[in-house]
């Protein structure tokens, strides 16, 4: 076949296996090899004698039972492979599949069986033999009180020389000469074939069994049947008892076993040769750049070997000392045998409860558990193999992916996941660029919010350089509701783009109106909102989140003065308090103005907030405080990620359905605490009615003691307007115009907007989440997608990651600071010279 493609085989044998939906599950004792198929000329033959080698079998004493399982067209199926019709299906199949590999199941049948029990019973009643041999079959029984026999029956050796003594004693008088562990007695044997087919050759006593003396001996020196692992010592990991003989599953288990053993007595290892059916591990004082510090002392005799036992597929200690007689190498309790690997399992149940679990308490939890001190970069690393084995790496996450979001989509209808992949990858598997995601309960939701996002974005942690851009709303109560996600490898003009593409595409609703986006002044943004169709004014307006312009104000003018000011000129709504601030930060650096006046006014003040596009809201501290509350999910690969997402709105939208239900007030809960503590204002102040017609009312609030308040407000209550810019703003009362409506009798609802009914709430969370099925039941979704090598991470180790500092880092000379005692906390004074110190 000129367009044959090297192809990988994998075998199981040794356990369990089952094929269900185009996917293997194998118990643990399954063991597992694969190797590459590199030309269309392999036989069938050479197709068995590779599969010998890796099994590790003796042709001579076992025969292979071969079972291909593949997926054709859709088609789940299994065949045997027999002859060499089979082996050209397995070309068949590799030539036509996407990214195939071979997955076939081996059984071994043994050629020699030994079964002592039957054999015990056919023994009962011979009379006085003259040969020491009988062949029955296929099997020969040859000296059965040597116990030996068993344990070698698989060397080719005594295989041959057995078969030799069958062949050379079929005479009567042949006497087969004891071996060295043969206690001398002779096996009966039947003298003619008449008296082998009477009662008392076929295992049917003629006496009582007692009476047989023979048999009881035969019994005491029958080796176990190890195909029973009950009469097997297995080691168990609850317990860690070591034993010379002692059997394990694998030879992980074996390196587990003995080193946790080791960091147990507080000691250290070397191991000294490990290979596929070998491992051997000395006391590490006999490492070659160990410096014994007490001289004249004896050599440690410390010594552990295992090897693999290829009849039971396990591994077996056969060399074990119990106890160390040297003084022990471990430093500052830091013991070498306790891995990065090893820190993963006993940390796994508290990452698993707790993805972000800190560094530090992991070193605490190794310290109750194990009495090691370990090394943050120990710990660091055993928590990333601790998050890869629950959660998978980002190559097994990319190989999920396709099956795991075509399960989300059939579980969920009307999830939206669109993809966006690089050129360069191919037509059988897509390189991963970007990908966007939105449930359909969300969508539903933000149809009913109010008519604006905030957007930003953060870095994902791991091997793979990644960013996670959101989009975030509020709902009727006032409270984060989610809407969109995408992960994308930069935060770039193109990135930012493609979202707000797929945003207008997918999420949006004309009906909501224009809609107001609240970021950062990141250039990617600004670009997308200054050239993008559909997001230009008047189809969408763009404000920037004013803790950001602070920021940065503050990078080139370091004042705590000019700080308070910032916020004050662009938080407030009235013309006074404005003009009073920028007249004051004009007298204190007028080049600080000057830098804030080069920003759009619309952009970042709510004063000059044309059409009051941002209902009240002045940072995007809902879009930072989502990315805290995911601060999970940047841990974890890709797939892992999108399902944490899903997860953690599903447990929100539950928790909103539940108050909206339960709701009994014409507001939401949070709302609703909003309007009586406004409510509450509004009756101290003084309503004065000034227009029947027009409905205009001068409101005069309260004065207080220290000469503020008694300011007057004019209020239009059938424009919904007030001079303090709140009602228009916000769509909900200030506590002037509620001061009005107390005044004409009104209720709450005629001049609250809608978005904000209890009514609208329960709209909002009126939707359904469904569980996806079993992973074992998705279904292939007939491409595949990898990720990008050039984002792959090469640095060793932990990421050298470090916090952006901001204005709150930085200390300002016009701002005193005050220094507390580290010992009781006060100011004034410091450590050394605290009254507290001697106490």
């Amino acid at each position: 076949m000129s367009s044959f493609s090297p192809f990988i085989v994998k075998l199981y044998w040794g356990g369990q296996v089952s094929f269900v939906n185009g996917v293997i599950i194998c118990d643990e004792s399954t063991l597992t090899s694969s190797f590459f198929v590199r030309y269309d000329s392999m036989s069938y033959v050479e197709l068995v004698d590779t599969i010998y080698n890796h099994v590790q079998l003796d042709r001579n004493s076992y025969s292979l039972k071969l079972v291909l399982y593949y997926t054709f067209q859709g088609v789940h199926a299994s065949s045997y492979l027999s002859d060499e019709e089979g082996v050209s299906m397995l070309y068949f199949l590799a030539a036509n599949e996407v990214n195939y590999f071979g997955q076939i199941f081996v059984s071994q049948v043994p050629k020699v069986t030994i079964q002592h029990e039957s054999f015990m019973e056919l023994m009962r009643g011979f009379s006085a033999p003259q040969s020491n041999d009988y062949e029955v079959g296929a099997s020969t029984y040859t000296n059965l009180e040597n116990p030996t026999l068993d344990q070698h029956i698989d060397d080719e050796e005594d295989l041959n020389s057995l078969n030799s003594e069958s062949e050379n004693g079929d005479t009567e008088d042949s006497e087969v000469p004891p071996s060295d562990d043969d206690s001398g007695d002779e096996v009966i044997l039947p003298q003619s074939s008449e008296e082998y087919n009477s009662g008392i050759y076929q295992g049917f006593p003629t006496g009582p069994v007692e009476a047989y003396d023979e048999v009881a001996e035969l019994r005491t020196a029958e080796l176990p049947d190890f195909d029973n692992e009950d009469q097997m010592d297995i080691w168990n990991p609850e317990s860690n008892q070591i034993r010379v003989g002692m059997f394990f599953h694998s030879k992980k288990e074996v390196v587990n076993a003995v080193l946790s053993w080791n960091v147990a007595c507080n000691r250290e290892v070397i191991v000294t040769e490990t290979r596929k059916t070998c491992w051997r591990a000395k006391c590490y004082t006999k490492a070659p750049k160990y410096n014994e510090p007490l001289p004249n002392t004896p050599p440690c005799r410390w010594a552990a070997s295992a090897c693999l036992k290829k009849n039971q597929h396990m591994w077996q200690l056969t060399k074990w000392v119990a106890a160390h007689n040297c003084y022990g190498t471990v430093q500052r309790n830091n013991n070498r045998c306790l891995r990065s690997k090893d820190v993963a399992f006993h940390i796994s149940s508290a990452v698993q409860a707790d993805i972000s679990f800190p560094v530090k308490q992991v070193k605490v939890l190794i310290k109750d558990l194990l009495h090691v001190d370990i090394t943050y970069s120990k710990a660091w690393l055993g928590r990333r193999i601790a998050i890869e084995n629950i959660f998978g790496s980002w190559d097994s996450n990319f190989n999920e992916l396709p099956m795991y979001i075509k399960a989300l989509k059939a579980s969920n209808r009307g999830t939206v996941v669109e993809w966006l992949h690089h050129p360069h990858g191919s037509s059988q598997c897509a390189t991963f660029k970007y990908v966007f995601w939105v449930f359909k309960p969300s969508i539903d939701a933000f149809h009913l919010c109010q008519p604006f996002i905030s957007v930003d974005g953060t870095h994902l942690k791991g091997p793979y350089r990644s960013k996670l851009l959101i989009a975030v709303s509020k709902n009727a109560n006032n409270y984060i509701l989610p809407v969109a996600y995408a992960i994308v490898d930069e935060e770039t003009n193109e990135s930012w783009a493609w979202f707000f593409m797929m945003f207008r595409e997918h999420v949006v609703n004309e009906t909501m109106g224009p809609l107001c986006v609240i970021s950062d002044r990141h250039a990617g943004i600004v670009n997308a909102m200054t050239s993008l169709e559909g997001w230009m004014e008047p189809n969408a307006y763009h404000r920037f989140c004013l803790r950001h312009v602070r920021s940065n104000l503050m990078k080139r003018f370091k004042s705590a003065s000019l700080k308070k000011l910032c916020w004050a000129i662009g938080s407030t709504t009235q013309a006074r308090k404005y003009m009073a601030a920028v007249a004051q930060m004009k007298i204190i650096n007028e080049d600080a103005w000057l830098y804030l006046n080069n920003i759009p006014k619309t952009h970042w003040t709510l004063r000059y907030d044309r059409g009051h596009r941002r209902w009240g809201n002045l940072t995007t501290n809902i879009s930072e405080s989502l990315n805290n509350a995911l601060r999970d999910a940047r841990l974890l690969p890709i797939k892992a990620c999108i399902d944490y997402t899903f997860q953690k709105d599903v447990s929100q939208y539950v928790k909103h359905t539940e108050i909206a239900i339960n709701c009994q007030t014409a507001l939401p809960p949070r709302m609703w605490s909003v309007f009586n503590n406004r409510d509450r204002r509004a009756q101290d102040h003084r309503v004065f009615k000034y227009d029947h017609v027009e409905e205009t009312y001068r409101v005069t609030s309260r004065m207080e003691t220290n000469d503020y308040g008694g300011n007057d407000y004019t209020v239009e209550f059938k424009r919904k307007k007030c001079t303090c810019r709140k009602w228009q703003m916000e769509r909900f009362p200030c506590s002037h115009a509620i001061a009005v409506c107390r005044h004409r009798n009104g209720l709450p609802n005629e001049i609250v907007d809608s978005r904000y009914y209890t009514s609208t709430y329960r709209q909002q969370y009126s939707g359904h989440y469904h569980p996806l099925p079993h992973k074992d039941l998705w279904r292939g979704a007939g491409w595949c997608i990898q990720g990008d090598p050039s984002k792959v991470t090469t640095l060793r180790g932990r990421r050298r990651a470090r916090r952006m500092h901001n204005e709150m880092d930085v200390h300002y000379p016009d701002e005193p600071r005050h220094y507390k005692c580290g010992l009781c906390k006060e100011t004034g004074h410091n450590r050394k010279s605290c009254p507290y110190r001697n106490q």
